[in-house]
């Protein structure tokens, strides 16, 4: 059921006579330290040039240089080339699924960024963690959701991957899908429970950016999995504040209909 679209319209006045919305100037709290990325090839460098994240992680000898071993080099090569009858060869013969290379790239970020889903399948039945980043900081399962790769998101997930964890960028996989309008990923998400609260780099959480961008699949599903319709984000707004300052008609009617309070709308009014 939707409201009159003289309603529509009269909610439309209220809010841009309210003016513009103010920025949010909060950031939320990242669940993870970011460190400074590894230098760039060639294999072998000086111990003491190396961010001390690496000189922890990667054996040293007694010269003081870090050497990265033959094998996982040739693991990270046939990752990249899609080798699965390789990769397959090369776990086999011990080498270690989860070590870094010297730009700290990981198989298993690399095979989810190919797209890769049996190199996945195979690296995490070999013992890869679900949750190692790559060299950009970005996580196996916010890859797979930024792309819409529904089928290794549920892998992912049934691998144990933190449903909440937050990417290099500070947004956690259900907001990236929300973002890119990924409707699948967003419901494989939602089957796992994520917190629906969240709070990406503006302040904003699921269900606003879904209303704020007219993602109307994705706002039923939400709602449908319990998001609060009244949650506000971090500027106190709600979800139907954005959908009518953005005049997404699609969401209004539909957060209407849900029994959303117009009057409650944002504290600027």
């Amino acid at each position: 059921m939707s409201r009159p679209r003289s309603s529509f319209l009269l909610l439309s006045g209220l809010l841009l006579a309210a003016g513009a919305a103010r920025a949010v100037e909060s950031t939320p709290d990242l669940d993870w330290l970011q460190v400074e990325s590894a230098p760039q090839p060639p294999e072998q460098r000086r111990g003491a040039d190396m961010p001390t994240v690496f000189r922890a992680a990667l054996p040293l000898r007694d010269t003081g240089v870090i050497e990265i071993a033959a094998e996982t080099v040739d693991l990270l090569a046939a990752v990249r080339a899609g080798d699965l009858p390789r990769v397959k060869a090369l776990l086999k013969d011990g080498a270690p699924p989860n070590a870094p290379d010297l730009r700290g790239e990981r198989a298993l970020p690399l095979a989810v960024r190919g797209g890769r889903l049996e190199l996945v399948r195979q690296l995490l039945a070999q013992g890869a963690a679900p949750d190692l980043r790559g060299a950009d900081g970005r996580t196996p399962l916010g890859i797979a959701a930024l792309d819409g790769n529904v089928a290794i998101v549920r892998v992912l997930l049934k691998a144990g991957a933190d449903v909440d964890i937050r990417g290099a960028h500070g947004n956690t996989p259900l907001l990236d899908a929300v973002l890119m309008n990924r409707p699948a990923v967003v419901r494989a998400l939602l089957a796992h429970r994520p917190d629906l609260e969240r709070f990406d780099r503006e302040g904003l959480h699921a269900l606003a950016l879904a209303a704020r961008d007219g993602r109307g699949e994705i706002l039923e599903a939400l709602l449908g999995h319990g998001a609060d319709i009244e949650f506000p984000d971090k500027g106190n707004r709600t979800a139907l504040f954005w959908a009518i300052y953005k005049q997404q008609r699609q969401s209004v009617d539909l957060l209407l209909a849900r029994g959303a309070d117009a009057g409650a709308m944002s504290t600027e009014f």
